[in-house]
């Protein structure tokens, strides 16, 4: 918007100062008074009340607004799906669904063959561009799209219709398997607790109906929560699945006859869940789209009330002008009076519509939450206790979490002696174990506040260390952030090393943890930080 209007020059038009300003610019006491009368129009803070009150977003913040922004845009960024979650997704999906597509230059890959049921389907989702029957060159970063003598690649993306075509037909081929279930073990936990996990999906709408007669969705998110035989219930992350595997044809009789003895999950599971989710997670959803969906559309609605009501008071008064001059037999030959009350009506009746839409965008509410899929997941003790084996890696299930404990107790005390804001966020499930904030003056070049530390904590003797894929996926996306923070406990001593950059290559899509040598990833990585005993 322009505010150039709503700048008062001493209560004087900007023409006349200009005038001076040509007339008497030599005169230094004219000349004072002018910078005076500008520099007071021009005051920083009447500026940005101005474009705070014009303004349709959020677009004028002060500092800690932005930081706390930035801290935001950098958690959301380590959890992105572009590329590595979508490109795994799409190359497997498009096998599975008949595609053809061969790797060729470094991050690009060539689609020799579309089949016809994905072609055919943009028409069905109602993509504007068509899918097309093969891709010469697509990629999934964009660093990729564009190389010197090389032909130009389609970022697959979301909103690609190749992309949504895949989905599309995946979800009609397959949905029904979320709802029917399946069963997962957790290499990670060396706990004994079954548990239960949710695929939930919750949507907010408003007022304003679409063609088909439902209400419009204006923000949707998805879920996942554990529940454990006690009826507690918790965040399971953002894609736990891939961090699970399925179990081997000799485990399926014995968890399938564990599972079918468990009273408790034949129990209404669902309804508890549901109740779960309308408590804690649908409210808050609710809440944070209100809050921002509101304010827009009061700023939307007063400048739609501004400007037309402007435009609407110029063509009355441009009405009766020619009214009038009518009246004294000099009527104007390209509009008349009543063109000029017409269009005047006109706007009258388009900003009424517009209003009364802009009203029902207010009447926000939530939709019921749905359940699309579920899950059993058996962690790893609880398989080795029925299948009658040692647990793996570390005898004692207790001694292990002693030694995690240990080691993300040394990792905090690191970070506060290094003067930074470390907050143990493990439980979360979010890929990293300890988000720290770097004040100000210890920040890097790029200004980047925040990084994340996946901590792994080993007894003295061990040589390796298991990475889940989603830990692995989360340091290639925040590749200068993610530190993977490797501690050798002996009792309450630690020996330390943060690594930068571990990891070379991306798990395969089948793969659920990866195992490392300890002294592989000392020499490849870059070590940033040694503490010793």
């Amino acid at each position: 918007f322009d505010v150039l209007g709503d700048v008062t020059f001493d209560n004087k038009p900007l023409r006349d100062l200009l005038i001076q300003a040509i007339r008497y610019g030599n005169d230094p006491k004219v000349r004072e008074r002018l910078n005076q009368v500008v520099d007071k129009a021009f005051d920083p803070e009447s500026i940005r009340k101005l474009i705070e009150d014009h303004a349709l977003t959020e677009d004028s913040m002060d500092v800690h607004k932005v930081m706390a922004i930035r801290e935001e845009m950098e958690r959301m960024e380590a959890h992105k799906l572009q590329p590595y979650f979508i490109e795994a997704f799409f190359i497997e999906a498009f096998a599975r669904v008949g595609g053809k597509l061969r790797p060729r230059e470094k991050g690009r890959y060539e689609i020799t063959h579309v089949p016809f049921a994905l072609r055919n389907r943009d028409m069905q989702i109602g993509f504007g561009d068509p899918v097309l029957s093969r891709y010469e060159r697509v990629c999934f970063d964009k660093e990729f799209t564009n190389l010197p003598g090389q032909p130009m690649a389609e970022l697959i993306a979301p909103g690609h219709p190749l992309l949504e075509a895949v989905i599309d037909l995946v979800r009609e081929r397959n949905s029904s398997v979320l709802k029917q279930g399946a069963i997962f073990v957790d290499e990670n936990d060396f706990g004994t607790d079954l548990r239960l996990l949710f695929y939930i999906e919750d949507s907010v709408q408003d007022g304003k109906i679409l063609p088909n007669g439902s209400k419009r969705v204006i923000s949707k998110n998805i879920h996942f929560v554990e529940r454990k035989h006690d009826g507690s219930i918790s965040n399971a992350g953002y894609a736990p699945y891939l961090d699970y595997r399925a179990p081997t044809a000799e485990e399926q009789p014995l968890l399938w006859d564990y599972v079918k003895a468990q009273a408790w999950l034949q129990e209404d599971v669902e309804t508890t869940t549901m109740s779960y989710a309308i408590s804690e997670i649908v409210p808050a959803h609710l809440a944070e789209v209100r809050q921002r969906k509101l304010k827009l559309v009061d700023k939307i609605s007063k400048a739609v009330k501004d400007r037309l009501t402007a435009e609407i008071q110029y063509w009355d008064f441009r009405g009766n002008e020619l009214r009038e001059k009518e009246a004294a037999g000099k009527p104007n030959a390209k509009l008349n009076s009543a063109n000029a009350y017409k269009r005047a009506d006109d706007l009258q009746e388009r900003m009424q519509n517009r209003l009364a839409e802009l009203e029902k965008e207010k009447y926000i509410s939530a939709s019921p939450p749905v359940i699309v899929g579920g899950a059993i997941v058996v962690p790893r003790g609880l398989l080795d206790q029925l299948m009658g084996a040692p647990a793996a890696f570390t005898a004692d299930a207790q001694a292990r979490r002693e030694v995690e404990l240990t080691a993300m107790r040394c990792v905090m005390e690191i970070e506060a002696s290094l003067g930074h804001q470390a907050k143990d966020v493990s439980r979360l499930k979010c890929g990293y174990d300890i988000e720290s904030l770097l004040p100000a003056h210890l920040r890097d070049a790029e200004g980047n506040p925040l990084r994340f530390i996946e901590v792994k904590g080993r007894a003295r003797a061990a040589r390796t260390v298991n990475v889940s894929k989603n830990e692995i996926l989360t340091a290639f996306n925040k590749p200068e952030e993610y530190i993977l923070a490797i501690v050798e406990v002996d009792g309450d001593q630690c020996r330390t090393n943060y690594l930068r950059k571990p990891f070379s290559e991306r798990p395969d899509f089948a793969a659920t943890s990866v195992n490392y040598d300890i002294e592989d990833l000392l020499r490849q990585a870059e070590v940033i930080l040694e503490r010793g005993y």
